[in-house]
């Protein structure tokens, strides 16, 4: 009996705490006039919808990039805020989410509304945070942040040593001399290709970084050049460079809108106000579908290394779209360093599918190559961050021979066969000249039904695609040049493209339908315990197993894998 009663008053208790939690959603926060949005700017935002009550509930407390454009965009409306301060902390994103966010400000600027920043972290700021704060009306430092300012760099991890340690053949083919995923596997230093690559990408990159600070705080990009390479350090050396305004605490800063006649409404109070009482997400409907993580045949889900992009999800998401009456566009959101060639080429399919019913737009995030690509090629519009790593045309073939890594483990393997080809796939057998002919082949031709859906996609003739192809990785920018992108934007780009593909006037507001489906309690506490376990691992491991061929499945691993590019 005093069971069932503590039970009662269990489930009491929860009903009571979720209908505030409900209300209080419902209501939103008691926001003064003239107040100042404090936006906290740091960790990851990953691609993805925004979180819902269940999401709160479970503590995924790390937003959402849709989250973070969507409550900079209510501050832009909101007559009751007047300005904003960003602290900006370490940032783990790459270079066009920071350029998305950076837009976002921009467009806060032009409501006439004050941004001011302030650089505040543990670590020392780095370049990709000094770039988003910059775009600001004042920029501050903490009084404690060292501030090196010294220019883009692109490191590699090359893994062809640790097979000879290993006792493992590992067998590498590429189609592509500047399909460098292959080399990174299978070299232990850049071939000339690689470097010469890498040299464009950095030179483009940097050129947007410099080129957008110069503008930003009024200097020339000869004088932010300099800059650079005197590299000042400390906040006083800074504010002496003209890239900041000074240095001051958070209070200071507060003090200077206005003190406690300003006040100060924070984050995680300010989301919870509703997008619709400041006439947002109303309107006609426009389906936003996510392609995020490394591609796979099967379902969508979360690893040890990450995402992983399912073709039966982003299917099923992309059918869901097409069907769905009330939805006037796709905005097809692309975030994939690419993966399984067969699980491209059906997500490309589902793609031409949804275009017979609607316009598909694919707006890139991060990275869109290879198979990331792939699956964007066939989009009605193609939209890109500046910063964007897109491109990598071409294939990547992985075979290991571990015989000698089981020997030395004490395992032996026997294997009979019918068929001259039968241990082609057969990773405890050395790989024969005439086998690797037989993958070559396959290789080939996979390649040239990727030139072909590229070709088709934006209106190019095969020899084109192949001249810029091969491997070739493109900025955004780059991509735009050499025809693989339409136009450069984030995801607030990409929104209005499908709206004028949709006939729906620029101006109009639209509410935003999030595909795939919202996963259920259990899925999502699982998606939790992975994405824990991953934060756990040594940083150094996790770049090793993200320079590792995905999916690497027993046999030979033939994918649309991209190169692994940080610059920072």
């Amino acid at each position: 009996m005093r069971r069932r009663i503590r039970y009662v008053l269990l489930v009491v208790l929860l009903l009571l705490i979720g209908g505030w939690l409900i209300r209080t959603r419902l209501q939103g926060p008691a926001i003064k006039a003239g107040s100042y949005l404090l936006l906290d700017l740091k960790g990851t935002y990953s691609e993805g919808p925004p979180q819902d009550l269940l999401g709160s509930v479970l503590h995924r407390r790390d937003r959402t990039l849709i989250q973070l454009l969507t409550t900079i965009r209510m501050a832009q409306v909101d007559e009751r805020i007047a300005g904003m301060i960003a602290r900006v902390g370490q940032l783990e994103v790459g270079w066009a989410k920071i350029q998305d966010v950076r837009d976002a400000l921009v467009e806060f600027k032009h409501a006439g509304k004050p941004l001011l920043a302030l650089l505040e972290q543990e670590a020392s700021a780095s370049n990709k945070e000094y770039y988003l704060a910059s775009i600001a009306d004042r920029v501050y430092l903490s009084p404690n942040v060292t501030a090196p300012f010294n220019g883009l760099e692109a490191q590699f991890l090359f893994l062809g040593g640790v097979w000879d340690k290993l006792d493992i053949q590992m067998d590498v083919e590429k189609i592509g001399a500047y399909k460098t995923a292959g080399d990174m596997i299978a070299n232990k230093t850049m071939t000339a290709a690689h470097r010469e690559m890498a040299n464009w990408l950095l030179d483009s990159l940097s050129r947007q970084f410099v080129d957008g600070i110069a503008q930003a705080r009024g200097l020339d990009t000869g004088a932010v050049e300099a800059v650079i390479n005197d590299c000042p350090v400390t906040p006083a050396e800074f504010q002496d460079a003209k890239l900041s305004n000074g240095i001051k605490y958070l209070e200071d800063l507060h003090g200077e809108i206005g003190g406690e006649e300003t006040p100060l409404v924070r984050l995680d109070e300010y989301e919870h106000v509703a997008a619709t009482s400041l006439g947002l997400d109303v309107g006609p409907k426009i389906g936003v579908v996510y392609g995020v993580g490394a591609i796979i045949t099967g379902e969508s889900g979360t690893g040890v290394n990450g995402d992983v992009l399912g073709s039966a999800t982003a299917i099923e998401a992309i059918n869901d779209a097409a069907e769905d009456t009330n939805v006037r566009a796709i905005l097809f959101r692309v975030d994939s360093p690419g993966g399984s060639a067969l699980a491209s080429d059906l997500i490309w399919r589902a793609t031409q599918e949804a275009r017979k019913h609607k316009p598909v737009i694919v707006s890139m995030s991060d990275v869109a190559g290879s198979g990331g690509y792939y699956i964007a090629a066939g989009a009605n519009r193609i939209v890109a961050q500046p910063g964007t790593l897109t491109g990598s045309i071409g294939v990547v073939l992985t075979r290991p021979n571990i015989t000698g890594f089981l020997g030395n483990l004490g395992v032996n393997t026997q294997t009979l066969s019918r068929g001259k080809f039968a241990d082609l796939d057969n990773v405890t057998t050395p790989l024969t000249p005439e086998g690797r002919q037989k993958l070559i082949a396959e290789m080939n031709l996979i390649y040239d039904v990727f030139v072909q859906r590229v070709a088709s996609g934006r209106n190019l003739d095969a020899a084109a695609v192949d001249a810029i192809g091969r491997g070739r990785v493109w900025t955004g920018a780059q991509a735009r040049d050499n025809g693989l992108v339409d136009e450069l934007g984030g995801f607030r780009a990409g929104l209005q493209a499908a709206k004028a593909a949709a006939g729906i006037a620029a101006t109009e507001e639209v509410q935003l339908v999030f595909y795939p489906r919202r996963k259920g309690l259990l899925e999502r506490a699982s998606e939790l315990l992975n994405a824990r376990l991953q934060a756990e691992l040594p940083a150094l491991v996790r770049s090793a197993l993200r320079a590792l061929p995905l999916p690497f499945e027993s046999g030979a691993a033939l994918t649309l894998m991209p190169e692994r590019i940080d610059i920072r």
